[in-house]
């Protein structure tokens, strides 16, 4: 299959943290350090291999950092801190080429809202959505989902299922066969036994567990804004897309490489991909947070 370049991205940042609200009131949970560098700055280098353009939907609460963080990732941005700092100048960033817009998100906090305002921002047909607070370490899963997926048809990026993790994700049910499956119905986070049941109904490799990206067309958008004016409380988008799965197809692409959730930072999950990072200084401050919960733990 031919690879179809992203229109836009549309990155999703309208949350204010709250699962992580010990430090979240002073610094958005996507400036978390992943490998050294804040976790956006990833997520904006896996839209730069996919897109000429995106949008970064942030919440209002912290404009303040924007125009900081918009000069952060601006061309030359880092050849200039390097020179002020009188370093030897480095990589050029893959977000050079990159047109990056903020923009406050307004209406009530969803991650639908966050669609639509991106999607207004931009005009343009499919998009793809990113979620700030889902790292992709190896800045390849957004163009993956776009090289995958049939062109001009909604899809979604998901990882192999797993037990332990399916508490705290989106379960797909697949049908088809292949790398490419379709979505035939989500369970939302399940409990543990209700993830054992459906691994034993359907199969383990018939499910697929639902991450960070997804590529939404003009009609999966115009389904989305009629789920909207249809309840009180803007839909959940995992259950709008199984929603929107029954009449439509909605393609499966599997990633099998580690996405990381800057939601919940104290997780198993990223407290090992922050003991493997090469930066000492960061690893040298995990441990030390690391003994002071330890030496107050009851």
């Amino acid at each position: 299959m031919t690879a179809q370049p992203a229109t836009a991205v549309v990155i999703a940042a309208g949350g204010l943290g709250t699962r992580v609200a010990g430090w979240s009131p002073f610094l958005p949970k996507e400036f978390r350090p992943v490998g050294g560098r804040p976790g956006l700055l990833h997520v904006l280098e896996s839209a730069a291999s996919g897109a000429p353009r995106a949008v970064v939907v942030h919440h209002p609460y912290y404009a303040p950092l924007i125009d900081w963080t918009s000069q952060v990732v601006a061309p030359g941005a880092l050849a200039r801190y390097q020179e002020l700092a009188q370093q030897p100048v480095g990589r050029r960033p893959s977000t050079e080429a990159l047109r990056v817009d903020f923009i406050a998100q307004h209406g009530p906090y969803a991650d639908v809202t966050s669609a639509f305002n991106g999607a207004e921002h931009l005009r343009t047909g499919d998009i793809c959505l990113a979620f700030a607070d889902n790292v992709d370490p190896s800045h390849t899963a957004l163009s993956q989902l776009v090289a995958a997926a049939s062109p001009g048809t909604a899809a979604v990026l998901a990882g192999p299922f797993d037990l332990d993790a399916a508490v705290s994700h989106g379960v797909i049910i697949c049908a088809g066969a292949g790398p490419l499956r379709t979505m035939a119905s989500l369970v939302e986070k399940p409990s543990r036994a209700h993830a054992a049941q459906l691994a034993a109904d359907h199969g383990p490799d018939n499910l697929r567990l639902l991450q960070g990206r997804v590529r939404l067309t003009p009609r999966l958008l115009r389904h989305l804004s009629q789920a909207a004016r249809r309840t009180a409380a803007e839909p959940k988008l995992s259950l709008a897309l199984a929603a929107y799965a029954r009449h439509h197809p909605v393609e499966v692409v599997t990633n099998t490489r580690p996405v990381i959730d800057l939601g919940t930072p104290d997780s198993a999950e990223a407290e090992a991909v922050l003991a493997r990072t090469p930066d000492p200084c960061e690893h040298a401050l995990q441990t030390q947070e690391r003994r002071i919960r330890e030496e107050h733990s009851p």
